[in-house]
Parts: C-alpha cells; sequence; structure tokens
C-alpha cells in the first residue's frame, strides 16, 4: 500500500501552475515513497475545465481512484482555513476512507512568525520606503489572523509595514495611501501577500485600471515597486507545508 499527499488549491491559471509545480518539486523529495496528486477546491473552476485533457479534480474524484490506500494526506494549499478549506473539511467527512487534513500556510502562531521571518529576506532597510502586503481578503471569521499578522510582521520587521486586503478590506484604499502619505514615505513596496501572484495581481494590484493598487499610489504621487512573485517563492514556505503534512501523518492512528 502506498501513502498519498492529496495537494489542493484553489484553482488554475497559468501562473497557478508554476507555482503549484515549483512548490510540488519542494515538497515531494521530503516525502519518498508517497504518491503526489493535485486537486482543486473551487467547484468555479473546477467546470471551467470542461474537456477530458484539462479536467481538474476534485478530492472525492482523487480518492475515488485510488486502490487499496495506505494513509491519505489532504493538504491544503491555501493562505488561511477559510470558506475553501470549510469546503475541503466538509468533502473530507464524505469519504469512504479515513483521511488527514494537513493546515493551510498560516495556522499555529509559529506559521506567522516563520512567514514574517521570509517576508524579512524581501525588505530593505530603507526609512524612505514603506512595504504594503496585500492580501486576499475574505468575510469568514479567519479573518481575525490577518490582525495577528500584522502584529507580528511589525514586531519582526516594523512599522514601515502596511497592511490591506483586496477583498472585503477592513479600511478604504484611500485611509491606507493617506497613512502612508502622513509617515512620510513617498515610495512604497508592494508584496502580494497570496500564495499565487495570479489574477488578483495582474487585475487589483498591477492593473491598468484607475482603481488598481499601482495607479492608486500613482494617482498620489507615490513611487510604487511591485515584488511579482507569490508567497509560495518565499524561502521557508514550502517547509511550512511540509511540516504540516508530517503532523498530518503522524495524527492517523494505524
Amino acid at each position: 500500500m502506498s501513502n498519498h499527499i492529496i495537494l489542493t488549491a484553489f484553482g488554475t491559471t497559468t501562473r497557478a501552475k508554476d507555482t503549484y509545480h515549483f512548490l510540488e518539486s519542494r515538497i515531494t523529495p521530503k516525502f519518498p515513497g508517497c504518491q503526489i496528486h493535485w486537486a482543486f477546491s473551487s467547484p468555479t473552476v473546477r467546470r471551467g475545465s470542461r474537456s477530458a485533457a484539462t479536467r481538474l479534480a476534485s478530492v472525492s474524484d482523487i480518492v475515488s481512484q485510488l486502490e487499496n490506500p495506505g494513509r491519505i494526506v489532504i493538504q491544503s494549499l491555501h493562505v488561511l482555513p477559510g470558506h475553501e478549506f470549510d469546503r475541503i473539511i466538509a468533502e473530507s467527512q464524505k469519504l469512504p476512507v479515513p483521511t488527514a487534513l494537513g493546515m493551510p500556510l498560516l495556522h499555529e502562531l509559529s506559521d506567522f512568525s516563520r512567514v514574517a521571518k521570509s517576508l524579512k529576506t524581501l525588505i530593505t532597510d530603507s526609512q524612505q520606503e514603506a512595504v504594503l502586503l496585500l492580501a486576499h481578503g475574505t468575510d469568514h471569521p479567519c479573518r481575525a489572523s490577518y490582525s495577528i499578522l500584522q502584529k507580528i510582521v511589525h514586531e519582526q520587521i516594523g512599522p514601515q509595514v502596511f497592511f490591506t486586503t483586496i477583498e472585503k478590506p477592513a479600511e478604504p484604499s484611500e485611509l491606507i495611501i493617506k497613512k502612508i502619505h502622513e509617515a512620510g514615505y513617498r515610495k512604497v513596496f508592494c508584496i502580494p501577500f497570496l500564495l499565487v501572484a495570479g489574477m488578483h495581481f495582474l487585475k487589483d494590484i498591477n492593473g491598468d485600471h484607475q482603481s488598481s493598487w499601482r495607479n492608486l499610489l500613482k494617482e498620489q504621487q507615490i513611487e510604487i515597486d511591485l515584488h511579482d512573485r507569490g508567497l509560495a517563492y518565499l524561502d521557508g514556505v514550502d517547509e511550512i507545508f511540509c511540516d504540516h503534512i508530517d503532523a498530518a501523518f503522524n495524527s492517523i492512528t494505524t
């Protein structure tokens, strides 16, 4: 019997595929003898892949194809345990075989600290440049994690780091930009706090439309520097996911 890891992400774009391939290349060597599979939590994304050649699998699809499986870990590749993670939990509870869930990127307090440490490698010590972290945003109760992240980032990196979300922000973009201005910054380094710098990065952060973050900052005479890669490429992020896979395997009683 083989052990199986089902890496479960939201969905796929060209940039997402590259990111997922990168993560798989980092995770696979850590679990020799395990078979790696991919599943996608978003029904909308799965419905968009209609042909047999491009069809994206759900967790249930993958499990139904396994013959005499050993231990199975469903590893979330989401940043927070939000609506998509709830969907994975619900699906896993209907499976005909026992599985264990690997937690999303930010779960334990130590995860927040490790991600902050990884972010610090991107950030210079310049007193003239602010840093703006742009996360996805959610109405799920896990949004409280953003406040924890802000606190830990300020402690480990400094007060030059500002934070907001693309969807359902706690404060309007105008207020964030006003705070940056009032703090004396005229240059901002924008980092997408997203596993994949995909559609939200291309449209909402670096888009050509007037309300993209790039143009909102330029309109206020703030110079902008964009980091164009997702969190998956940060040193140490793959190790957090591997630790969560390990914890899930260790939770399985045989």
